[in-house]
Protein backbone atom coordinates (compact mmCIF):
# COMPACT_ATOMS: atom_id res chain seq x y z
CA UNK A 1 0.00 0.00 0.00
CA UNK A 2 1.74 3.31 -1.25
CA UNK A 3 1.45 6.56 0.37
CA UNK A 4 -0.01 8.03 -2.31
CA UNK A 5 -3.29 5.76 -2.26
CA UNK A 6 -3.68 6.15 1.68
CA UNK A 7 -3.26 9.95 0.71
CA UNK A 8 -6.01 9.70 -2.30
CA UNK A 9 -8.71 7.28 -0.42
CA UNK A 10 -8.38 10.35 2.51
CA UNK A 11 -8.59 9.40 6.36
CA UNK A 12 -9.58 5.96 6.68
CA UNK A 13 -7.60 4.96 3.86
CA UNK A 14 -5.16 2.35 5.10
CA UNK A 15 -8.45 0.67 6.90
CA UNK A 16 -10.12 0.25 3.46
CA UNK A 17 -6.79 -1.13 1.56
CA UNK A 18 -6.50 -3.11 3.85
CA UNK A 19 -9.87 -4.89 3.40
CA UNK A 20 -9.21 -4.43 -0.06
CA UNK A 21 -6.41 -6.58 0.08
CA UNK A 22 -7.71 -9.37 1.97
CA UNK A 23 -11.20 -9.31 -0.27
CA UNK A 24 -11.25 -11.35 -3.46
CA UNK A 25 -14.21 -11.63 -6.66
CA UNK A 26 -17.38 -10.37 -6.12
CA UNK A 27 -16.34 -9.31 -2.14
CA UNK A 28 -13.65 -7.38 -3.23
CA UNK A 29 -15.12 -5.58 -6.28
CA UNK A 30 -18.93 -4.44 -4.32
CA UNK A 31 -16.79 -2.85 -1.34
CA UNK A 32 -14.28 -0.97 -4.14
CA UNK A 33 -17.61 0.72 -5.71
CA UNK A 34 -18.85 1.39 -2.42
CA UNK A 35 -16.09 3.33 -1.33
CA UNK A 36 -15.47 4.93 -4.65
CA UNK A 37 -18.88 6.11 -3.83
CA UNK A 38 -17.96 7.56 -0.74
CA UNK A 39 -14.93 8.77 -1.43
CA UNK A 40 -16.36 11.06 -3.69
CA UNK A 41 -19.99 11.82 -3.62
CA UNK A 42 -20.74 9.48 -6.64
CA UNK A 43 -24.57 9.15 -6.89
CA UNK A 44 -23.99 5.18 -9.16
CA UNK A 45 -20.81 3.13 -8.95
CA UNK A 46 -20.92 0.21 -11.07
CA UNK A 47 -18.65 -2.55 -12.73
CA UNK A 48 -20.09 -4.27 -15.36
CA UNK A 49 -19.08 -7.27 -17.12
CA UNK A 50 -19.58 -6.95 -21.30
CA UNK A 51 -22.08 -9.58 -22.63
CA UNK A 52 -21.89 -10.08 -26.61
CA UNK A 53 -25.51 -10.49 -27.21
CA UNK A 54 -28.85 -9.91 -30.13
CA UNK A 55 -28.23 -6.54 -28.20
CA UNK A 56 -25.19 -6.13 -26.20
CA UNK A 57 -25.63 -5.67 -22.72
CA UNK A 58 -23.52 -4.54 -19.05
CA UNK A 59 -24.29 -7.37 -16.78
CA UNK A 60 -23.37 -5.46 -13.22
CA UNK A 61 -21.84 -7.69 -10.86
CA UNK A 62 -21.22 -5.19 -7.98
CA UNK A 63 -22.71 -2.08 -7.45
CA UNK A 64 -24.01 0.86 -5.42
CA UNK A 65 -26.48 3.65 -6.19
CA UNK A 66 -27.78 5.77 -3.56
CA UNK A 67 -26.55 4.29 -0.75
CA UNK A 68 -27.03 1.13 -1.27
CA UNK A 69 -26.17 -2.16 -2.81
CA UNK A 70 -27.33 -3.04 -6.40
CA UNK A 71 -26.10 -6.54 -8.42
CA UNK A 72 -27.76 -8.70 -10.63
CA UNK A 73 -29.11 -6.73 -13.29
CA UNK A 74 -28.09 -5.67 -16.77
CA UNK A 75 -28.68 -2.94 -19.33
CA UNK A 76 -28.45 -2.25 -22.70
CA UNK A 77 -24.86 -1.12 -24.13
CA UNK A 78 -25.45 0.68 -27.12
CA UNK A 79 -27.61 3.95 -25.86
CA UNK A 80 -25.16 4.14 -22.92
CA UNK A 81 -21.29 5.44 -22.36
CA UNK A 82 -20.37 2.72 -21.78
CA UNK A 83 -20.42 0.95 -25.06
CA UNK A 84 -17.84 3.92 -26.21
CA UNK A 85 -15.27 2.93 -23.40
CA UNK A 86 -15.54 -0.69 -24.45
CA UNK A 87 -14.99 -0.20 -27.99
CA UNK A 88 -12.58 2.21 -27.98
CA UNK A 89 -10.52 0.33 -24.51
CA UNK A 90 -10.50 4.38 -23.64
CA UNK A 91 -11.31 6.33 -20.47
CA UNK A 92 -14.73 8.75 -20.61
CA UNK A 93 -15.41 11.93 -19.10
CA UNK A 94 -18.27 13.48 -18.99
CA UNK A 95 -17.90 16.88 -16.60
CA UNK A 96 -21.83 18.15 -17.51
CA UNK A 97 -25.14 16.93 -19.67
CA UNK A 98 -24.65 13.56 -19.85
CA UNK A 99 -28.39 13.28 -19.97
CA UNK A 100 -28.48 15.21 -23.25
CA UNK A 101 -25.29 13.43 -24.51
CA UNK A 102 -26.99 10.10 -23.81
CA UNK A 103 -31.04 10.77 -24.40
CA UNK A 104 -32.05 6.72 -24.15
CA UNK A 105 -29.82 6.08 -21.21
CA UNK A 106 -32.94 5.35 -18.79
CA UNK A 107 -30.91 5.20 -15.60
CA UNK A 108 -29.75 8.48 -16.90
CA UNK A 109 -33.08 10.28 -17.13
CA UNK A 110 -34.97 8.32 -14.21
CA UNK A 111 -31.68 9.26 -12.03
CA UNK A 112 -31.03 12.57 -13.37
CA UNK A 113 -27.44 12.00 -14.28
CA UNK A 114 -24.89 15.17 -15.05
CA UNK A 115 -21.67 13.57 -15.40
CA UNK A 116 -20.16 10.41 -15.86
CA UNK A 117 -16.69 8.94 -15.42
CA UNK A 118 -15.34 5.64 -16.47
CA UNK A 119 -12.73 3.13 -17.14
CA UNK A 120 -12.81 0.04 -19.28
CA UNK A 121 -11.89 -3.22 -17.75
CA UNK A 122 -9.74 -5.49 -19.89
CA UNK A 123 -8.47 -9.26 -20.26
CA UNK A 124 -4.86 -9.97 -20.14
CA UNK A 125 -5.06 -9.78 -23.90
CA UNK A 126 -5.99 -6.52 -24.35
CA UNK A 127 -9.93 -7.14 -24.82
CA UNK A 128 -12.27 -4.63 -23.12
CA UNK A 129 -14.37 -7.50 -21.30
CA UNK A 130 -16.34 -5.01 -18.75
CA UNK A 131 -16.60 -1.28 -17.25
CA UNK A 132 -16.17 0.18 -14.30
CA UNK A 133 -18.26 3.70 -13.94
CA UNK A 134 -19.51 6.27 -11.40
CA UNK A 135 -22.19 9.00 -12.19
CA UNK A 136 -23.41 11.85 -9.80
CA UNK A 137 -26.51 13.89 -10.40
CA UNK A 138 -24.17 17.61 -10.10
CA UNK A 139 -21.76 18.69 -12.76
CA UNK A 140 -17.81 17.66 -12.12
CA UNK A 141 -14.93 19.83 -12.51
CA UNK A 142 -11.22 18.61 -14.33
CA UNK A 143 -9.49 17.77 -11.11
CA UNK A 144 -12.55 15.91 -9.50
CA UNK A 145 -12.38 13.47 -12.38
CA UNK A 146 -9.00 13.31 -12.67
CA UNK A 147 -8.71 12.02 -8.98
CA UNK A 148 -11.09 9.48 -9.87
CA UNK A 149 -9.38 8.47 -13.28
CA UNK A 150 -6.65 7.86 -10.51
CA UNK A 151 -8.42 5.88 -8.42
CA UNK A 152 -9.53 3.59 -11.02
CA UNK A 153 -6.58 3.51 -12.52
CA UNK A 154 -4.57 2.18 -9.21
CA UNK A 155 -7.52 -0.32 -9.07
CA UNK A 156 -8.02 -1.38 -12.91
CA UNK A 157 -5.79 -4.36 -13.12
CA UNK A 158 -6.88 -5.76 -10.33
CA UNK A 159 -10.55 -5.58 -11.30
CA UNK A 160 -9.58 -6.94 -14.61
CA UNK A 161 -8.26 -10.00 -13.24
CA UNK A 162 -10.68 -10.67 -10.60
CA UNK A 163 -13.86 -10.21 -13.87
CA UNK A 164 -11.23 -12.64 -15.79
CA UNK A 165 -11.63 -14.80 -12.82
CA UNK A 166 -15.03 -14.84 -12.40
CA UNK A 167 -15.85 -15.57 -15.86
CA UNK A 168 -13.96 -18.55 -15.69
CA UNK A 169 -15.42 -19.85 -13.02
CA UNK A 170 -18.41 -19.85 -14.07
CA UNK A 171 -17.58 -21.09 -16.79
CA UNK A 172 -16.21 -24.37 -15.76
CA UNK A 173 -18.90 -24.44 -13.49
CA UNK A 174 -21.01 -25.10 -16.77
CA UNK A 175 -18.99 -27.45 -18.37
CA UNK A 176 -18.64 -29.29 -14.85
CA UNK A 177 -21.98 -29.59 -14.58
CA UNK A 178 -22.73 -30.72 -18.13
CA UNK A 179 -25.13 -30.04 -20.70
CA UNK A 180 -29.16 -30.18 -20.89
CA UNK A 181 -29.34 -32.39 -23.64
CA UNK A 182 -28.18 -36.42 -23.34
CA UNK A 183 -27.43 -36.58 -26.96
CA UNK A 184 -23.80 -37.01 -27.89
CA UNK A 185 -24.24 -33.43 -29.77
CA UNK A 186 -25.09 -32.17 -25.87
CA UNK A 187 -21.88 -31.62 -24.63
CA UNK A 188 -20.53 -30.05 -28.16
CA UNK A 189 -23.24 -27.56 -27.78
CA UNK A 190 -22.77 -26.53 -24.75
CA UNK A 191 -18.60 -25.60 -25.69
CA UNK A 192 -20.19 -23.63 -28.30
CA UNK A 193 -22.07 -21.26 -26.22
CA UNK A 194 -19.34 -21.12 -23.82
CA UNK A 195 -16.69 -20.12 -26.74
CA UNK A 196 -19.04 -17.51 -27.57
CA UNK A 197 -19.81 -16.20 -24.12
CA UNK A 198 -15.72 -16.72 -23.00
CA UNK A 199 -14.23 -15.06 -25.99
CA UNK A 200 -17.15 -12.17 -26.41
CA UNK A 201 -17.42 -12.76 -30.04
CA UNK A 202 -20.13 -12.38 -32.15
CA UNK A 203 -20.38 -16.04 -33.49
CA UNK A 204 -18.70 -19.17 -32.90
CA UNK A 205 -19.39 -23.09 -34.19
CA UNK A 206 -18.02 -26.64 -34.37
CA UNK A 207 -17.64 -28.34 -37.48
CA UNK A 208 -16.78 -31.97 -38.39
CA UNK A 209 -14.79 -32.83 -41.76
CA UNK A 210 -17.52 -35.26 -43.96
CA UNK A 211 -15.06 -38.40 -44.44
CA UNK A 212 -17.27 -39.15 -47.93
CA UNK A 213 -17.15 -35.36 -49.34
CA UNK A 214 -13.86 -32.98 -49.61
CA UNK A 215 -15.73 -30.47 -50.54
CA UNK A 216 -18.03 -30.06 -47.34
CA UNK A 217 -18.03 -29.85 -43.67
CA UNK A 218 -21.16 -30.83 -41.30
CA UNK A 219 -21.86 -28.28 -38.54
CA UNK A 220 -22.69 -30.15 -35.15
CA UNK A 221 -22.94 -26.81 -32.95
CA UNK A 222 -23.21 -23.17 -33.80
CA UNK A 223 -24.25 -19.92 -31.41
CA UNK A 224 -24.76 -16.73 -32.60
CA UNK A 225 -25.41 -13.35 -30.09
CA UNK A 226 -25.70 -15.79 -26.94
CA UNK A 227 -28.21 -17.57 -28.85
CA UNK A 228 -27.90 -21.52 -29.73
CA UNK A 229 -28.74 -22.06 -33.23
CA UNK A 230 -30.13 -26.10 -33.01
CA UNK A 231 -31.32 -25.25 -36.72
CA UNK A 232 -27.77 -25.09 -37.91
CA UNK A 233 -26.97 -28.82 -36.90
CA UNK A 234 -25.93 -31.47 -39.52
CA UNK A 235 -26.09 -29.14 -42.43
CA UNK A 236 -23.56 -29.70 -44.72
CA UNK A 237 -21.71 -26.31 -46.02
CA UNK A 238 -19.35 -26.06 -48.92
CA UNK A 239 -15.99 -25.50 -48.02
CA UNK A 240 -15.29 -22.86 -50.80
CA UNK A 241 -18.13 -20.40 -49.76
CA UNK A 242 -16.41 -18.99 -46.63
CA UNK A 243 -12.79 -18.27 -44.96
CA UNK A 244 -12.85 -21.79 -43.66
CA UNK A 245 -11.96 -22.97 -47.05
CA UNK A 246 -8.24 -21.67 -46.07
CA UNK A 247 -8.22 -24.79 -43.42
CA UNK A 248 -7.59 -26.91 -46.14
CA UNK A 249 -4.52 -25.46 -46.48
CA UNK A 250 -3.63 -24.48 -43.15
CA UNK A 251 -4.08 -25.61 -39.82
CA UNK A 252 -5.06 -22.13 -38.07
CA UNK A 253 -6.84 -19.27 -40.15
CA UNK A 254 -7.09 -15.31 -39.38
CA UNK A 255 -8.83 -13.35 -41.39
CA UNK A 256 -9.52 -9.48 -40.59
CA UNK A 257 -11.95 -7.07 -43.44
CA UNK A 258 -15.59 -7.01 -43.83
CA UNK A 259 -16.20 -10.79 -44.26
CA UNK A 260 -19.54 -10.17 -46.79
CA UNK A 261 -17.55 -8.62 -48.98
CA UNK A 262 -14.36 -11.05 -48.90
CA UNK A 263 -16.77 -13.88 -49.04
CA UNK A 264 -20.29 -12.93 -51.10
CA UNK A 265 -21.43 -16.36 -51.25
CA UNK A 266 -21.65 -17.45 -47.67
CA UNK A 267 -24.88 -17.85 -46.52
CA UNK A 268 -25.87 -17.35 -42.81
CA UNK A 269 -26.33 -20.42 -41.29
CA UNK A 270 -29.99 -21.65 -40.82
CA UNK A 271 -32.29 -20.40 -38.55
CA UNK A 272 -29.50 -17.25 -37.66
CA UNK A 273 -29.13 -13.74 -38.21
CA UNK A 274 -27.49 -12.17 -41.52
CA UNK A 275 -24.50 -10.45 -39.91
CA UNK A 276 -23.48 -7.45 -41.94
CA UNK A 277 -21.05 -6.21 -39.68
CA UNK A 278 -18.57 -9.38 -39.43
CA UNK A 279 -15.09 -8.09 -39.53
CA UNK A 280 -12.70 -10.81 -38.48
CA UNK A 281 -12.86 -14.97 -38.38
CA UNK A 282 -10.50 -17.44 -36.61
CA UNK A 283 -10.85 -21.17 -37.69
CA UNK A 284 -8.31 -23.86 -36.10
CA UNK A 285 -8.50 -27.19 -37.25
CA UNK A 286 -9.09 -30.61 -34.65
CA UNK A 287 -6.93 -33.61 -35.06
CA UNK A 288 -7.60 -36.53 -33.78
CA UNK A 289 -5.05 -39.18 -32.16
CA UNK A 290 -3.56 -40.01 -35.85
CA UNK A 291 -3.32 -36.15 -36.45
CA UNK A 292 -5.78 -36.78 -39.32
CA UNK A 293 -8.06 -33.66 -39.54
CA UNK A 294 -11.63 -34.69 -38.29
CA UNK A 295 -13.10 -31.07 -38.16
CA UNK A 296 -12.62 -27.47 -37.05
CA UNK A 297 -13.84 -24.68 -34.63
CA UNK A 298 -14.20 -21.15 -35.95
CA UNK A 299 -15.20 -17.76 -34.12
CA UNK A 300 -16.26 -14.53 -36.02
CA UNK A 301 -16.65 -10.89 -34.40
CA UNK A 302 -17.17 -7.48 -35.72
CA UNK A 303 -14.10 -6.33 -34.03
CA UNK A 304 -10.64 -7.44 -34.82
CA UNK A 305 -9.81 -10.87 -33.16
CA UNK A 306 -6.00 -10.49 -32.34
CA UNK A 307 -3.59 -13.20 -32.82
CA UNK A 308 -2.99 -13.02 -28.54
CA UNK A 309 -6.56 -15.02 -28.76
CA UNK A 310 -5.10 -18.02 -29.67
CA UNK A 311 -2.92 -17.91 -26.94
CA UNK A 312 -5.19 -16.87 -24.12
CA UNK A 313 -5.92 -19.38 -21.51
CA UNK A 314 -9.73 -19.44 -22.24
CA UNK A 315 -9.31 -20.16 -25.72
CA UNK A 316 -6.82 -23.34 -24.74
CA UNK A 317 -8.99 -25.11 -22.29
CA UNK A 318 -11.96 -24.72 -24.69
CA UNK A 319 -10.18 -25.83 -27.82
CA UNK A 320 -8.37 -28.65 -25.54
CA UNK A 321 -12.03 -29.58 -24.81
CA UNK A 322 -13.19 -29.55 -28.07
CA UNK A 323 -10.75 -31.37 -29.40
CA UNK A 324 -11.86 -34.39 -27.01
CA UNK A 325 -15.21 -34.34 -27.27
CA UNK A 326 -15.19 -34.19 -31.00
CA UNK A 327 -13.07 -37.09 -30.58
CA UNK A 328 -15.41 -38.84 -28.38
CA UNK A 329 -18.17 -37.75 -30.91
CA UNK A 330 -17.07 -38.89 -34.00
CA UNK A 331 -15.87 -42.52 -31.73
CA UNK A 332 -19.20 -43.08 -30.82
CA UNK A 333 -20.83 -42.28 -34.09
CA UNK A 334 -18.43 -44.94 -35.72
CA UNK A 335 -19.75 -47.99 -33.23
CA UNK A 336 -23.14 -46.82 -34.17
CA UNK A 337 -22.51 -47.28 -37.27
CA UNK A 338 -20.95 -50.97 -37.59
CA UNK A 339 -23.88 -52.85 -36.10
CA UNK A 340 -25.69 -50.73 -38.79
CA UNK A 341 -23.20 -51.90 -41.54
CA UNK A 342 -24.19 -55.81 -40.44
CA UNK A 343 -28.10 -54.93 -41.00
CA UNK A 344 -27.54 -53.76 -44.33
CA UNK A 345 -26.15 -56.64 -45.58
CA UNK A 346 -28.72 -58.51 -48.01
CA UNK A 347 -30.91 -60.97 -46.37
CA UNK A 348 -30.37 -63.71 -49.17
CA UNK A 349 -26.69 -62.94 -48.01
CA UNK A 350 -27.05 -63.59 -44.77
CA UNK A 351 -28.30 -66.92 -45.05
CA UNK A 352 -25.73 -67.95 -47.36
CA UNK A 353 -22.99 -66.99 -45.00
CA UNK A 354 -25.35 -68.89 -41.51
CA UNK A 355 -25.19 -72.20 -43.94
CA UNK A 356 -21.89 -71.83 -44.85
CA UNK A 357 -21.32 -71.47 -41.46
CA UNK A 358 -23.10 -74.26 -40.10
CA UNK A 359 -21.43 -76.90 -43.01
CA UNK A 360 -17.65 -75.64 -41.30
CA UNK A 361 -19.23 -76.56 -37.96
CA UNK A 362 -19.91 -79.87 -39.10
CA UNK A 363 -16.85 -80.49 -41.24
CA UNK A 364 -14.78 -79.62 -37.68
CA UNK A 365 -16.94 -81.69 -35.88
CA UNK A 366 -16.40 -84.67 -38.22
CA UNK A 367 -12.70 -83.91 -38.02
CA UNK A 368 -13.13 -84.37 -34.49
CA UNK A 369 -14.69 -87.64 -34.74
CA UNK A 370 -11.76 -89.03 -36.71
CA UNK A 371 -9.43 -91.39 -35.27
CA UNK A 372 -6.64 -90.56 -37.95
CA UNK A 373 -4.61 -87.39 -37.64
CA UNK A 374 -5.89 -84.32 -39.52
CA UNK A 375 -2.85 -82.21 -40.78
CA UNK A 376 -2.74 -79.11 -39.02
CA UNK A 377 -3.07 -77.07 -42.38
CA UNK A 378 -6.69 -77.90 -42.51
CA UNK A 379 -7.71 -77.03 -39.56
CA UNK A 380 -6.32 -73.63 -39.62
CA UNK A 381 -7.62 -73.20 -43.03
CA UNK A 382 -11.22 -73.99 -41.57
CA UNK A 383 -11.35 -72.02 -38.54
CA UNK A 384 -9.98 -69.07 -40.43
CA UNK A 385 -12.94 -69.34 -42.43
CA UNK A 386 -15.04 -69.57 -39.57
CA UNK A 387 -14.23 -66.80 -37.78
CA UNK A 388 -13.98 -64.71 -41.38
CA UNK A 389 -17.89 -65.68 -41.24
CA UNK A 390 -18.50 -64.90 -37.49
CA UNK A 391 -17.12 -61.89 -38.28
CA UNK A 392 -19.23 -60.50 -40.75
CA UNK A 393 -22.35 -61.51 -38.50
CA UNK A 394 -20.94 -59.28 -35.73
Amino acid sequence: MTTQEQDTLGQGGADELLILATSTGRSFMQFFVETLADCFGADIVSIGELMVMEDDRFNVLAGYMNGAAITDFSYQSCVTPCCNVVNTSQPHVLLCDAQAAYPDDEIFIEQQIQSYVAMPLTSPEGESIGVIQASWRRELDQQEADNVIEIMGMFVSRLSAELVTLHAMRILSALAEGPDRTDNLGTLSLLCEQMQTALKVRAAFIAERISDDESHFRVLAFCQDGKPITESEGQKVAYHIGPCARLKEQDIVLTHGPLPQMFPNQAPRPGSEPADSLTSYLGLNIRNEADQVIGHLALQHDRDLMDKSLESDLFKLLSSRVTSELRKYQAEQQAERIPQAAQDIPKQVMNGIHQKLDLMHGRLADLAAQKTDVPNSELQILQAEVTAMQKLLR
